[in-house]
């Protein structure tokens, strides 16, 4: 089982905390999808079923955007438990139980802990360094532990 995660791509300036959950992608954030969505090895590692995101806008119009380059079964798909402070054990639950391919689109705090409750059992461990549109990919081996199978930024492509 193969699990994308994505930090979002680059949004509009940061405005007041109610208004917070309605910034938009800028140029600069689609054209780092697109780059990353023509590089990426998503597509190798067979369909997803789904490329789940928080309910802001940013996180949508991301996943959004990978959707188009990265097949799914289910596309872009608004999911709960996502947005940067919420609780991660939901999600640890249902990844170490699936078998299918997914991708997270979220913000964070919240990726590097799902990153590093996976990989290390620890969710202050932090094992990965998260850019914007970049994408991790993370592998559940035989043994059920988790490792980084490869990770691509808009800086690499």
């Amino acid at each position: 089982m193969n699990l994308y995660l994505a930090l979002h791509a680059e949004a509009e300036d940061k405005t007041p905390p109610e208004q917070d959950a309605g910034r938009k992608i800028i140029q600069l954030g689609f054209d780092d999808i697109d780059r990353i969505g023509g590089f990426a090895p998503v597509a190798k590692g067979g369909t997803l079923k789904a490329i789940y995101h928080s309910p802001t806008v940013r996180t949508r119009e991301t996943a959004e955007g990978f959707a188009r380059h990265f097949p799914s079964r289910d596309g872009a798909v608004e999911a709960d438990g996502l947005m940067a402070e919420d609780d991660i054990s939901g999600w640890l639950e249902r990844l170490n139980a699936s078998e299918d391919n997914v991708m997270i689109v979220g913000h964070m705090p919240n990726l590097k802990r799902i990153a590093g409750s996976l990989i290390a059992g620890d969710e202050a461990a932090h094992p990965i360094q998260f850019k914007r549109a970049g994408i991790a990919c993370l592998n559940r081996r035989d043994d059920k532990s988790w490792a980084v199978a490869w990770m691509v930024t808009p800086d690499l492509v």
